[in-house]
Protein backbone atom coordinates (compact mmCIF):
# COMPACT_ATOMS: atom_id res chain seq x y z
CA UNK A 1 0.00 0.00 0.00
CA UNK A 2 2.78 1.99 1.18
CA UNK A 3 4.37 1.59 -2.49
CA UNK A 4 0.67 2.31 -4.33
CA UNK A 5 0.75 5.87 -2.33
CA UNK A 6 4.29 6.47 -3.33
CA UNK A 7 3.69 5.89 -7.18
CA UNK A 8 0.22 8.05 -6.99
CA UNK A 9 2.16 10.70 -5.27
CA UNK A 10 4.39 11.37 -7.73
CA UNK A 11 2.04 10.90 -10.59
CA UNK A 12 0.42 14.16 -8.87
CA UNK A 13 3.97 15.75 -9.01
CA UNK A 14 4.45 15.19 -12.40
CA UNK A 15 1.18 16.27 -13.44
CA UNK A 16 1.72 19.62 -11.23
CA UNK A 17 5.11 20.04 -13.15
CA UNK A 18 3.45 19.30 -16.07
CA UNK A 19 0.40 21.61 -15.76
CA UNK A 20 2.93 24.67 -15.17
CA UNK A 21 5.18 24.61 -18.13
CA UNK A 22 5.11 27.17 -20.94
CA UNK A 23 3.41 26.90 -24.24
CA UNK A 24 5.14 25.10 -26.72
CA UNK A 25 6.69 26.65 -29.56
CA UNK A 26 4.25 25.59 -31.91
CA UNK A 27 1.67 26.53 -29.90
CA UNK A 28 3.33 29.79 -29.71
CA UNK A 29 3.39 30.53 -33.63
CA UNK A 30 -0.27 29.27 -33.69
CA UNK A 31 -1.29 32.27 -32.12
CA UNK A 32 0.88 34.88 -33.79
CA UNK A 33 -0.51 33.51 -37.05
CA UNK A 34 -3.54 33.64 -35.93
CA UNK A 35 -3.58 37.79 -34.27
CA UNK A 36 -1.62 38.29 -37.78
CA UNK A 37 -4.24 37.13 -39.83
CA UNK A 38 -6.66 39.14 -37.41
CA UNK A 39 -4.92 41.99 -38.30
CA UNK A 40 -4.60 41.27 -41.86
CA UNK A 41 -8.19 40.83 -42.30
CA UNK A 42 -8.94 44.07 -40.52
CA UNK A 43 -6.38 45.88 -43.27
CA UNK A 44 -7.99 44.02 -45.72
CA UNK A 45 -11.43 45.13 -45.16
CA UNK A 46 -10.33 48.99 -44.57
CA UNK A 47 -8.21 48.68 -47.58
CA UNK A 48 -11.26 47.28 -49.97
CA UNK A 49 -14.27 48.25 -48.04
CA UNK A 50 -16.74 50.48 -49.40
CA UNK A 51 -17.60 51.16 -45.58
CA UNK A 52 -15.09 53.26 -45.32
CA UNK A 53 -14.51 54.66 -48.29
CA UNK A 54 -14.45 58.95 -48.71
CA UNK A 55 -18.02 60.16 -47.89
CA UNK A 56 -17.00 63.81 -46.86
CA UNK A 57 -14.57 66.27 -46.89
CA UNK A 58 -13.83 68.43 -44.20
CA UNK A 59 -11.44 71.63 -44.11
CA UNK A 60 -10.80 73.49 -41.71
CA UNK A 61 -8.23 76.14 -40.88
CA UNK A 62 -9.32 78.58 -43.55
CA UNK A 63 -10.07 82.39 -43.11
CA UNK A 64 -8.00 84.34 -46.13
CA UNK A 65 -8.22 81.14 -47.80
CA UNK A 66 -10.72 80.29 -50.02
CA UNK A 67 -12.11 77.02 -48.80
CA UNK A 68 -14.32 76.14 -52.00
CA UNK A 69 -10.97 76.47 -54.40
CA UNK A 70 -8.81 73.89 -51.38
CA UNK A 71 -12.02 71.74 -52.29
CA UNK A 72 -11.36 72.15 -55.91
CA UNK A 73 -7.36 71.79 -55.79
CA UNK A 74 -7.99 68.33 -53.00
CA UNK A 75 -10.22 66.84 -55.91
CA UNK A 76 -10.48 64.41 -53.49
CA UNK A 77 -11.83 61.15 -54.69
CA UNK A 78 -15.61 60.18 -53.21
CA UNK A 79 -16.11 56.42 -53.04
CA UNK A 80 -12.43 55.32 -52.93
CA UNK A 81 -11.53 53.65 -49.69
CA UNK A 82 -9.69 55.36 -47.14
CA UNK A 83 -6.62 53.95 -46.71
CA UNK A 84 -6.35 54.15 -51.54
CA UNK A 85 -6.23 57.98 -51.42
CA UNK A 86 -2.72 59.68 -51.30
CA UNK A 87 -2.96 61.94 -48.56
CA UNK A 88 0.60 63.23 -49.54
CA UNK A 89 -0.85 64.10 -53.38
CA UNK A 90 -3.77 66.29 -51.91
CA UNK A 91 -1.77 68.05 -49.45
CA UNK A 92 0.73 68.92 -52.53
CA UNK A 93 -1.94 70.26 -54.78
CA UNK A 94 -3.67 72.61 -52.26
CA UNK A 95 0.13 74.00 -50.99
CA UNK A 96 0.63 75.41 -54.35
CA UNK A 97 -1.98 78.51 -52.81
CA UNK A 98 0.10 81.52 -52.29
CA UNK A 99 -1.10 82.33 -48.91
CA UNK A 100 -0.69 78.47 -47.39
CA UNK A 101 1.78 77.71 -45.39
CA UNK A 102 1.45 74.26 -44.43
CA UNK A 103 -1.21 71.22 -45.35
CA UNK A 104 -1.63 68.33 -43.06
CA UNK A 105 -4.49 65.34 -44.79
CA UNK A 106 -5.63 62.87 -42.28
CA UNK A 107 -8.36 59.93 -42.73
CA UNK A 108 -11.29 60.14 -40.28
CA UNK A 109 -12.82 56.98 -39.79
CA UNK A 110 -15.27 55.86 -41.03
CA UNK A 111 -15.74 58.19 -44.02
CA UNK A 112 -13.88 61.35 -43.56
CA UNK A 113 -11.27 63.36 -45.08
CA UNK A 114 -9.68 66.02 -43.22
CA UNK A 115 -7.93 68.72 -44.29
CA UNK A 116 -5.80 70.72 -42.32
CA UNK A 117 -5.04 73.98 -43.58
CA UNK A 118 -2.49 76.62 -41.54
CA UNK A 119 -2.29 80.16 -43.75
CA UNK A 120 0.53 82.47 -43.78
CA UNK A 121 0.99 85.14 -41.57
CA UNK A 122 1.52 88.46 -43.22
CA UNK A 123 4.11 90.07 -40.88
CA UNK A 124 5.98 93.39 -43.24
CA UNK A 125 6.05 94.52 -46.86
CA UNK A 126 8.74 95.41 -48.95
CA UNK A 127 9.52 96.59 -52.35
CA UNK A 128 10.36 93.40 -54.18
CA UNK A 129 10.94 92.87 -57.91
CA UNK A 130 9.76 96.02 -59.13
CA UNK A 131 6.65 95.77 -56.88
CA UNK A 132 5.49 95.38 -53.79
CA UNK A 133 5.65 92.19 -52.02
CA UNK A 134 3.92 90.73 -48.67
CA UNK A 135 6.07 88.87 -46.59
CA UNK A 136 4.87 86.20 -43.85
CA UNK A 137 6.49 85.33 -40.53
CA UNK A 138 9.17 83.08 -42.09
CA UNK A 139 10.64 85.41 -44.45
CA UNK A 140 8.46 84.39 -47.24
CA UNK A 141 6.93 86.96 -50.20
CA UNK A 142 4.34 84.83 -51.29
CA UNK A 143 2.01 88.19 -52.88
CA UNK A 144 3.12 90.74 -54.75
CA UNK A 145 1.76 93.88 -56.23
CA UNK A 146 2.50 96.45 -58.81
CA UNK A 147 3.01 99.61 -56.83
CA UNK A 148 1.60 100.79 -53.18
CA UNK A 149 -1.69 101.94 -54.67
CA UNK A 150 -2.36 98.42 -55.37
CA UNK A 151 -1.87 96.98 -52.23
CA UNK A 152 -5.09 95.93 -50.43
CA UNK A 153 -5.39 97.91 -46.92
CA UNK A 154 -5.28 94.79 -45.37
CA UNK A 155 -1.28 94.66 -46.21
CA UNK A 156 -0.99 98.48 -46.22
CA UNK A 157 -1.42 98.67 -42.70
CA UNK A 158 1.82 96.22 -42.26
CA UNK A 159 5.14 98.15 -41.38
CA UNK A 160 7.75 98.09 -44.77
CA UNK A 161 10.30 96.23 -43.91
CA UNK A 162 13.79 97.75 -45.20
CA UNK A 163 17.08 95.33 -44.95
CA UNK A 164 19.85 94.99 -47.40
CA UNK A 165 19.32 91.19 -48.25
CA UNK A 166 15.44 90.23 -47.76
CA UNK A 167 14.89 86.46 -47.30
CA UNK A 168 14.13 83.24 -44.93
CA UNK A 169 17.61 83.17 -44.76
CA UNK A 170 19.04 86.12 -43.87
CA UNK A 171 19.34 86.98 -40.42
CA UNK A 172 18.65 90.57 -40.37
CA UNK A 173 15.57 89.66 -41.95
CA UNK A 174 14.02 86.93 -39.26
CA UNK A 175 15.13 89.37 -36.80
CA UNK A 176 13.33 92.10 -37.88
CA UNK A 177 9.84 89.77 -38.45
CA UNK A 178 10.58 89.29 -34.40
CA UNK A 179 10.17 92.15 -34.00
CA UNK A 180 7.17 93.28 -35.63
CA UNK A 181 5.54 90.58 -34.84
CA UNK A 182 6.13 91.24 -30.92
CA UNK A 183 5.44 94.89 -30.80
CA UNK A 184 2.68 95.79 -28.82
CA UNK A 185 -0.19 96.77 -30.28
CA UNK A 186 0.07 100.85 -29.47
CA UNK A 187 3.69 100.68 -30.95
CA UNK A 188 3.09 98.50 -34.09
CA UNK A 189 -0.09 100.74 -35.08
CA UNK A 190 2.50 103.86 -34.73
CA UNK A 191 5.44 102.21 -36.43
CA UNK A 192 5.41 102.66 -40.53
CA UNK A 193 9.10 101.23 -40.89
CA UNK A 194 10.99 98.46 -39.40
CA UNK A 195 14.81 98.90 -40.92
CA UNK A 196 17.83 96.51 -40.15
CA UNK A 197 21.20 96.29 -41.34
CA UNK A 198 22.08 93.61 -39.22
CA UNK A 199 20.12 90.88 -36.83
CA UNK A 200 21.35 93.41 -33.37
CA UNK A 201 20.83 96.99 -35.48
CA UNK A 202 17.17 97.18 -35.52
CA UNK A 203 15.48 100.74 -36.24
CA UNK A 204 12.09 101.62 -35.61
CA UNK A 205 10.55 104.35 -38.28
CA UNK A 206 7.46 105.69 -36.91
CA UNK A 207 4.41 107.40 -38.20
CA UNK A 208 5.20 110.69 -36.46
CA UNK A 209 8.86 110.59 -38.38
CA UNK A 210 10.38 109.95 -34.98
CA UNK A 211 13.31 107.31 -35.34
CA UNK A 212 13.79 104.70 -32.20
CA UNK A 213 16.97 102.83 -32.13
CA UNK A 214 15.88 99.55 -31.04
CA UNK A 215 18.78 97.04 -30.95
CA UNK A 216 18.73 93.70 -31.20
CA UNK A 217 14.95 91.07 -30.84
CA UNK A 218 15.32 90.60 -27.72
CA UNK A 219 13.47 92.20 -24.58
CA UNK A 220 10.56 93.60 -26.61
CA UNK A 221 8.13 93.92 -23.39
CA UNK A 222 11.03 95.88 -21.54
CA UNK A 223 12.02 98.00 -24.61
CA UNK A 224 8.76 99.01 -25.48
CA UNK A 225 7.82 99.70 -22.23
CA UNK A 226 10.96 102.05 -21.68
CA UNK A 227 9.99 103.91 -25.04
CA UNK A 228 6.57 104.38 -24.05
CA UNK A 229 7.52 106.43 -20.86
CA UNK A 230 10.84 107.77 -22.99
CA UNK A 231 7.86 109.75 -25.62
CA UNK A 232 6.97 111.90 -22.85
CA UNK A 233 9.74 113.93 -23.87
CA UNK A 234 9.97 115.87 -26.97
CA UNK A 235 13.07 114.52 -29.19
CA UNK A 236 13.60 113.22 -32.61
CA UNK A 237 15.39 109.72 -31.79
CA UNK A 238 14.84 107.36 -29.01
CA UNK A 239 17.50 104.81 -28.07
CA UNK A 240 15.85 102.20 -26.07
CA UNK A 241 18.34 99.50 -27.54
CA UNK A 242 18.99 99.04 -23.64
CA UNK A 243 15.87 99.61 -21.91
CA UNK A 244 17.20 100.22 -18.42
CA UNK A 245 19.15 103.56 -19.79
CA UNK A 246 16.58 105.28 -22.37
CA UNK A 247 18.10 108.33 -24.06
CA UNK A 248 16.55 110.94 -25.95
CA UNK A 249 18.00 113.18 -28.48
Amino acid sequence: MADGDERRRRRRRGSDRDSGRRPSKATVILVILGVLGLVGGAVAVAYYSPLMSVRSVDVVGTAAVDRNEVLRLANAPQGVPLLQVDTGAIADRIAVLPAVEEVKVERSYPSTLTIEVTERTPVATLDWQGGIGVMDRLGMVYLTFADRKAVPKTFARLPILAVPNPGSKDPATLAALTVAQELPEWLRSRTTTIEASSPADITLIMASKRRVIWGDAERTDDKAEALQSALKVNGDTYNVSSPEFPAVS
